[in-house]
């Protein structure tokens, strides 16, 4: 293999090097996205819960009077 080519092939191993470096970063980067959203997924769960047992019992007390005005 003459110089010209060896220098090639180095520079080729070089940026693919780099290229695998890279995208090691992003997959990293991706996995620790992923686990940001899954957590938000989670409180955005739990808070859509969190409202609905509120209102349900602000249903409850709103409705209440009524039902005891009916009643009677």
């Amino acid at each position: 293999m003459d110089q010209q080519s060896e220098k090639r092939r180095e520079y080729l191993y070089s940026n693919l090097s780099k290229q695998l470096s890279r995208l090691n970063s992003n997959f990293e980067q991706l996995n620790k996205n992923m686990a940001v959203l899954k957590k938000q997924a989670e409180l955005s769960q739990r808070l859509a819960l969190s409202q609905a047992s509120m209102f349900m019992g602000a249903k409850d007390v709103f409705d209440q009077p009524n039902n005891q005005s009916s009643k009677q």
